[in-house]
């Protein structure tokens, strides 16, 4: 048979390989809501500063430029109404007051919108020159109003119009805070496209990556599973065959054994024919009962289920001693401690133990030292079980191939299908344990398997009794 790797090399390559596929889907997905985020983050930064410049900046901008021009036209027509070649007229007395109504009506507008860092100072300083410049704009009128022109012009030349140039002053240095900023923003805003591009281009180009090292992989994984699901058929096909040949061959003689009976009866009785048939048909049953509990040994495990090591050990090899010694082989038992218990069903153990103890058995061979030994250890976590043999040993080049399935020495003419040692690496790996064997002390081999130590009380001690009940399969 071709071997193209043990199940649990499978499995275990299997569960990389769907957790690589997890991480790049991770990944993949979460370079797209990063991009997602990112795009968004930055589109609230443009938002923000967009928004402050049309709701701050640019409004001051504008209110101010127009409180700049309603002063000059104020400064206009203090002069016209102070200039000696012009006759004083209500008419401009009136438009003089609409116009500083505008003018204070813009300043106060101007000062109350939204001010940037630095701003609220330039604004105090607004509205004490404005004051002050309202103040002389008011003496100026009250002495044209007496009709004393001169002196009108005089205040209106030594601190109406220095007032008026120096808020005119602070007008302009507003607008120009306020212009700054908005170029401030405005390249803010040109740094959020440009790395916001940059950034995104990034994320996407990373996308694209993980999406194609997805696909790339899943391809890998369906050419990998075809492979593997083409090798499973080749072994069931090998199977099959082994199967069908170990299966037909003995009925073949029993077919035989009951035509010679048929012929002659006597022959088929005392000649011991039909004992030999029922025999093999014994045989067939327990190639058959062995399948079965292959089968089987993959289901879930019993949950809470535990079990003594000392009363199992002690069952199997009390019933195992006949075989034993009816090969010559001398069967000790190291019996452990009461406490040791595994979580595990008695008859999960027992089928564990009697398949390595039953093989170590029937593979003694012609060794001249006949020794099987078990025992059992607890460790930090779990209980490890040894069967220890002075058999002919298990080669190098087949200890990771041990316990496959249908797996037997070319040499062997044992009867069976080689699924002994497969049932015990499916029932020890389906209760979290682990197995394997190594090299003995000088000469044969320790097979050894480790089960998790029970956390809670366990049942009761009735697991003689259940040894007696429990099916106990043919070793390989």
């Amino acid at each position: 048979m071709s071997w193209r790797g043990s199940p649990r090399d499978d499995t275990r390559r299997s569960v990389r390989v769907v957790w690589s596929l997890i991480a790049s889907f991770v990944l993949t997905v979460a370079s797209f809501i990063a991009a997602t985020a990112v795009a968004e983050y930055r589109a609230r930064g443009i938002e923000s500063a967009a928004e402050s410049i049309t709701t701050n900046a640019l409004p001051s901008i504008a209110c101010l430029s127009r409180a700049r021009t309603e002063l000059r036209q104020v400064q206009m027509l203090l002069e016209r109404l102070t200039s000696a070649r012009v006759r004083h007229a209500e008419s401009d007395m009136a438009e003089l007051r609409e116009s500083r109504h505008d003018l204070a009506q813009l300043t106060r507008r101007c000062v109350e919108l939204p001010a940037y860092p630095g701003e609220k100072a330039i604004q105090d300083r607004i509205d004490l020159r404005d004051a002050s410049m309202n103040d002389s704009m008011d003496r100026v009128v009250l002495r044209l109003e007496s009709g004393d022109k001169e002196g009108a012009t005089m205040e209106l030349r030594t601190r109406t119009e220095p007032a008026l140039d120096r808020l005119d002053e602070t007008f302009v240095e507003e607008i120009d805070l306020n212009a700054r900023n908005s170029s401030t923003l405005g390249a803010h805003i040109a740094s959020i496209q440009s790395s916001s591009q940059t950034l995104l281009a990034f994320l996407i180009a990373l996308s694209v990556v993980l999406a194609g090292a997805v696909a790339l992989m899943m391809v890998r994984v369906l050419h990998r599973f075809t492979g593997l699901m083409e090798a499973r058929v080749s072994e069931m096909e090998h199977f099959a065959g082994r199967v069908a040949h170990d299966i037909r061959s003995p009925l073949a003689a029993v077919g035989l054994a009951l035509e010679l009976t048929k012929r002659d009866p006597k022959v088929g009785v005392e000649g011991g024919v039909l004992d030999r048939a029922t025999k093999t048909l014994q045989r067939v049953g327990q190639l058959v009962d062995g399948l079965l509990v292959f089968a089987r040994s993959g289901a879930p495990p019993q949950e809470s289920a535990t079990t003594s090591a000392a009363e199992v050990l002690s069952g199997v090899v009390d019933e195992m001693k006949s075989s034993a010694e009816a090969n010559g082989v001398t069967l000790t038992l190291d019996k452990p401690d009461p406490s040791v218990v595994v979580a595990c069903s008695p008859g999960v153990l027992i089928s564990i133990v009697s398949n390595l103890v039953g093989n170590a058995i029937k593979t003694m061979g012609g060794s001249p030292e006949r020794r099987v030994d078990v025992r059992a250890r607890e460790l930090a976590e779990s209980v490890r079980f040894e069967v220890r043999d002075t058999g002919p040993g298990v080669p190098v080049e087949l200890r990771e191939r041990i316990f496959d399935p249908y797996l037997r020495a070319a040499e062997s003419a044992l009867p069976g299908l080689g699924l002994g040692l497969a049932t015990v690496r499916r029932l020890v790996e389906a209760h979290g344990g682990d197995v394997g064997v190594l090299p003995n002390d000088g000469v044969g081999s320790v097979f050894w398997f480790e089960l998790p130590r029970a956390k809670g009380p366990r049942t009761s001690p009735m697991t003689r009794a259940a040894h007696r009940w429990t099916f106990r399969p043919r070793p390989s």
